[in-house]
């Protein structure tokens, strides 16, 4: 009777250390990171979300898409054209130097 108490604590332990881990893994699923928001959003594909693009942008921010809420980086309820510029941060590449 000992042996199953101690195999069920272990098993619950085990269970209680990796959940928050799990939960954490599960609760990214569905939101979107710069380079997906970029893709979304940059039609024509110069990486950078600019003219029309900022608007679409804005509009559907405004509209409360949830997954644009991580570019407010400052939490002010809006997004600035400095937010909007990082969005496409994640997917550009680093100009190389020329020797």
């Amino acid at each position: 009777m000992k042996r199953i108490l101690s195999v069920l604590t272990i098993v619950a332990l085990g269970l209680a250390i990796t959940a928050p881990a799990q939960a954490a893994k599960g609760g990214k699923k569905g939101k979107k990171g710069s380079a997906d928001i970029l893709a979304t959003y940059d039609k024509n594909g110069n990486s950078k979300i600019d003219g029309e693009e900022v608007d679409a942008l804005k509009k559907d921010f405004a509209a409360g898409q949830p997954e644009l809420k991580a570019l407010d980086t400052n939490k002010d309820g809006a997004l600035s054209d400095e937010e909007i510029a990082g969005a496409g941060a994640g997917k550009r590449g680093k100009k190389k130097k020329n020797k």
